[in-house]
């Protein structure tokens, strides 16, 4: 079973590298964010399955789902602002 939480771990470690070389290689500031919600998408799912598969069912591993739904929130909400920000510095609409 470790194997398989160090998997997860390890998938979250990589979707970070990958997001970081995203962000030096791509151009526009709207792709470079779409990186940013691949990583926060994958890296909190990751994590999140590791707690479970770590701890079973416990207040935990629940606590961990419960501040990984409200990290995706944020992300979401963040993401949808910066990218509207990003559109209307650029002069068009959204």
């Amino acid at each position: 079973m470790s194997v398989v939480i160090g998997l997860f771990l390890g998938l979250a470690v990589a979707a970070s590298w990958l997001a970081a070389l995203a962000l030096w290689r791509l151009p526009r500031a709207l792709d470079r964010l779409h990186a940013l919600s691949f990583l926060n998408v994958t890296g909190s799912v990751c994590v999140t399955v590791a707690a479970f598969l770590s701890d079973g069912i416990s207040g935990r591993s629940l606590k961990i789902l419960v501040m990984m739904s409200v990290y995706l929130a944020w992300a979401a909400l963040l993401s949808h602002v910066s990218g509207r920000a990003v559109l209307m510095r650029e002069g068009r609409s959204a």
